[in-house]
């Protein structure tokens, strides 16, 4: 395919445009996305689109830009210019209709990008209030969600005195504590009993909404708003159910997201969704129509215990979906996206107070033993099952290592020896995988005999004997010499601690196994495919996996 230097505008209805992977959204999946697939695919031409006018941002960090911690350029996900230097060429236009048949992407304005593999990573959207709600339209009354959102409420803390914020979620509780750190009289107002009902149960809230009210905050717990006061188009108060009108120069909507879902319901072929998850996925992240993935908040897959469809709307989740759907469209072997994901994991800070939930801390099943530890500032909760942990709730002053928490979760580790130490918050991640470390060295060195049943219970040791179908060359299994046990080739296991800087590597894939998951017409089963494979060379061109590998229509070019 013939390169040519893409515009940074594709508005002009003259534009016509390819590329070999298309990318919609700049956020950190598509980002993620766009680098991993450099990484794979050095001579491959990456053309990312996103009607945002500012590089990717770190997300989480929005929140401190109203208190000041955080400048913009200190917002930045990736150093500037990361994707020239990596020959990836970024517009910026909105897409407007998805024609699958043709593999082509309409514009608006009449421009047209054709693709060889399409990722869709358009992220969320605010939900906001009902739109017919009184006074929304009143200047003052602004939805909290996007970069110059945050930048908007910046400039308009000058001039204000009272805040209202409504939204009992993590969203809200930290844009509570943001404006209370620059001093402002802020209202919080809560629709249901209790703050953070998705994360909390009623005892830690209790303990969040202390905190909070301590700092300063006026909390309207079940103080459902039913409209909005204006003076000359202005913003004067907030009008509650109950029949108060709270006084108020600025209020900022927190009440969650959903997944963007505008592009997917203009596609040629139908892309199957749901309302409130998203796109659905397979566990290689394709979606019902061929040569078209998703990734990010926008894409919904199917979690095995539950048997249905979730998106995981986190930045971790992002980051990890984003390599996986690179593996996918240069046709490497990548493990099931919800093994690679794990357990979801949300930490936040509220002043000098740390919240981390890992897991499902809230299960309450037959089954799964609940044990908590509550001191005057500060809670714990332990969800267990046997001796493998399934959920973690820690508040305090001190965070615990949330992805080591994380680690014994998916790794289903026994944590029995430790519990004490999670009840009360000094939990040593180090020094407990550096004694694991030493127990399962100590096994494969011991004289005379390897333990059958560690590597049994090893997630990541191959069978100890070869599956039907399979030669024992591709399980990685030999039969046992005279008089001796069964050994495996490698050591059981190669994973690296999560307690270090992100970063996993996805194994290479030979060319024909990812053919049916990419392209097939309906949902792939996720149970249908395993990894494992050795890493091939990288080709010097791109090859896509059969089912994404129809040539471009047109080649690269733009014209004037």
């Amino acid at each position: 395919m013939q390169k040519t230097a893409l515009p940074a505008w594709f508005g002009d209805s003259r534009i016509e445009a390819s590329a070999d992977v298309v990318i919609v959204g700049n956020g950190i999946a598509g980002l993620t996305a766009a680098i991993e697939a450099r990484r794979f695919a050095p001579d491959a031409t990456i053309l990312i689109l996103t009607e945002q006018c500012y590089p990717t941002i770190h997300t989480p960090a929005l929140r401190q830009v109203l208190s000041g911690k955080v400048s913009r350029s200190q917002l930045l996900a990736y150093p500037e210019g990361t994707e020239q230097a990596r020959g990836i060429k970024v517009g910026v236009a909105r897409v407007e209709m998805i024609d699958a048949v043709e593999r082509r992407l309409l514009v608006a304005g009449g421009g047209v990008v054709h693709y060889g593999v399409l990722l869709l990573a358009t992220g969320s959207v605010a939900r906001g209030l009902p739109k017919d709600l009184p006074g929304t339209a009143l200047d003052g009354v602004l939805t909290l969600h996007r970069l110059p959102d945050y930048l908007d409420v910046r400039r308009r803390l000058r001039e204000v005195r009272e805040v209202a914020v409504i939204g009992g979620g993590v969203h809200g509780a930290e844009t509570v504590m943001s404006l209370l750190h620059v001093g402002k009289r802020v209202h919080w107002f809560i629709r249901g009993s209790y703050c953070l009902p998705r994360l909390l149960n009623r005892v830690a809230a209790e303990l969040v909404l202390r905190h909070v009210e301590q700092a300063g905050a006026l909390v309207h717990l079940e103080s459902e708003v039913i409209g909005f006061v204006g003076r000359v188009g202005e913003l004067a108060g907030v009008a509650t159910a109950d029949g108060r009108l709270v006084p108020a120069q600025l209020a900022l909507i927190c009440t969650g997201t959903r997944p963007a879902l505008d592009l997917a319901t203009r596609s040629t072929l139908p892309l199957v969704y749901e309302e409130q998850q998203g796109i659905l996925v397979d566990e290689r992240l394709c979606t019902s129509v061929p040569g078209i993935l998703a990734a990010g908040d926008v894409a919904a897959w199917r979690h095995p215990l539950s048997a249905s469809y979730r998106s995981r709307p986190s930045w971790h989740a992002a980051v990890l979906q984003g390599r996986v759907a690179a593996a996918t469209m240069m046709g490497r072997v990548v493990t099931q996206v919800s093994e690679v994901i794990g357990a979801s994991w949300q930490a936040t800070r509220l002043g000098s107070l740390s919240i981390l939930a890992v897991g499902d801390p809230l299960a309450e099943a037959a089954e799964v033993k609940v044990l908590t530890r509550h001191g005057k500032q500060s809670y714990h909760r332990l969800a267990l099952v046997d001796d493998r942990l399934v959920g973690y709730l820690a508040l305090g002053r001190a965070q615990p290592d949330a992805l080591a928490i994380k680690r014994l979760i998916d790794e289903a580790l026994p944590v029995a020896a430790i519990q004490d130490a999670l009840l009360r918050g000094d939990f040593d991640a180090r020094a407990y995988f550096a004694r694991l470390r030493s127990s399962k060295l100590y096994t494969l060195t011991a004289p005379g005999r390897l333990a059958e049943r560690t590597l049994a219970t090893s997630r990541c040791a191959p069978p100890l004997s070869p599956p039907l179908g399979t030669t024992a060359a591709v399980a990685g299994w030999q039969a046992p010499p005279q008089g001796g046990e069964p050994f495996l080739q490698g050591s059981v296991s190669r994973r690296r601690p999560q307690t270090e800087p992100l970063r996993r590597l996805i194994p290479a894939q030979h060319g024909a196994d990812v053919a049916n998951a990419a392209g097939s017409g309906a949902l792939a089963d996720p149970d249908s495919w395993t990894g494992g494979l050795e890493p091939e060379p990288l080709p010097r061109r791109l090859s896509l996996p059969a089912s994404l590998s129809q040539s471009n229509p047109r080649p690269l070019r733009y014209c004037r």
